[in-house]
């Protein structure tokens, strides 16, 4: 039997061990913390297969600065750290084009396509007790933000993403206890809501235990390969897989 370790217990770590499982692997999952407490613990819970549009979109260079200057916008910045982060927003400039933007779409909208049915086939094995509301996700915008859900809504349709775009009306009709600020909006109706996704992933994880499957809770410091094998290292132990997998999200550098 063929063996795959895992570094990173959330959500995608989880998923893809009981996967694993089912195509006959022995697995290993590792996480210096108990399952559940990162990422996947603070997330918005959403369920949503349309969200193959990337940032690397051509319009986004022109709202960075409006992002920065406003209190209330979606972009930080760490002033210090900027001399840092040229190289990085240097190769992202030359990936803001039509032609990056739609290729990272496509191959977006190709996994993200299938996600629905392959959460459906993991949660016919748990019990979600009502953790998974299935009431569709409404998106709306203002007249201000127009020319950015226009281009998100055309990339959608070029890939075929059911979507649905509604007026105020349709709006109100929908959330009629919505401030009415908006201009339009679009709605998902197969969209979906985890009311507590840790919740969800514990139970995905002990399923996973229930199978076989092992968790060790030990932070892995080094990955090497031994003669075209993953070898894993802790402070005091030493494994080697027939194959690896690094689902440990904003940290998964770290593990070079």
């Amino acid at each position: 039997m063929l063996k795959v370790g895992i570094i990173g217990a959330g959500i995608q770590g989880v998923c893809n061990a009981l996967f694993l499982q089912k195509k006959g692997y022995q697995v290993i999952l590792f996480d210096r913390d108990e399952p559940g407490n990162a990422a996947s613990y603070g997330n918005a819970g959403h369920f949503s297969p349309y969200a193959s549009v990337p940032l690397n979109r051509p319009d986004i260079v022109s709202d960075v600065p409006s992002m920065l200057m406003s209190s209330r916008g979606p972009l930080a910045l760490k002033w210090n750290y900027v001399p840092k982060m040229i190289p990085w927003f240097s190769k992202f400039l030359m990936n803001c084009t039509n032609d990056k933007m739609m290729h990272t779409a496509k191959n977006m909208h190709q996994i993200l396509d299938q996600s629905l049915l392959a959460y459906d086939e993991l949660f016919e094995e748990i019990d979600l007790e009502g953790l998974v509301e299935n009431n569709g996700i409404l998106y709306v915008w203002n007249e201000k933000n127009l020319k950015s859900r226009e281009l998100e809504i055309k990339i959608r349709d070029d890939l075929g993403v059911k979507q649905q775009v509604v007026n105020k009306k349709e709006i109100h009709d929908l959330e009629p206890n919505l401030k009415p600020f908006y201009h339009g909006g679009v709605f998902y109706d197969y969209a979906r809501h985890a009311r507590n996704p840790k919740k969800i992933l514990i139970k995905l994880f002990q399923n996973f235990i229930n199978k076989g499957g092992k968790f060790l809770k030990l932070n892995i410091q080094d990955l090497n390969f031994d003669e075209e094998k993953p070898v894993l290292r802790s402070e005091t132990q030493r494994f080697v897989f027939d194959k690896l997998v690094i689902a440990c999200g904003a940290f998964s550098k770290k593990t070079n």
